[in-house]
């Protein structure tokens, strides 16, 4: 226990070969962190910079021109993940966007 106390507040690094693997549709919030956020239309809303994790559902911090705007990590809205292309393609629902 006393050990772990020094550990404290510091951060844990684990290599890549050692992450778990996940479900198909599933991602490592590292691997989402810096994607571009595109809407269905083509309109790019900037990058992932942080996400919140709720109870319900995690949420995206999307950064761009328009400001901070949160989307829900849900089907409905986020169509597409596609890591090789560091881009996410969302479809806005309404009141979504500003």
């Amino acid at each position: 226990v006393e050990a772990a106390q020094k550990l404290r507040g510091q951060p844990v690094e684990i290599h890549h070969s050692q992450l778990y693997p996940l479900p198909e549709g599933q991602y490592y919030h590292f691997q989402l962190i810096g994607l571009e956020v595109w809407t269905t239309r083509g309109e790019l809303l900037g990058n992932i910079t942080e996400i919140l994790t709720a109870e319900s559902n995690d949420n995206y911090v999307v950064s761009g021109a328009k400001g901070e705007i949160l989307i829900p990590a849900i089907e409905d809205v986020v169509k597409s993940i596609d890591l090789d292309s560091g881009r996410i393609t969302i479809e806005p629902i309404e009141g979504l966007l500003p």
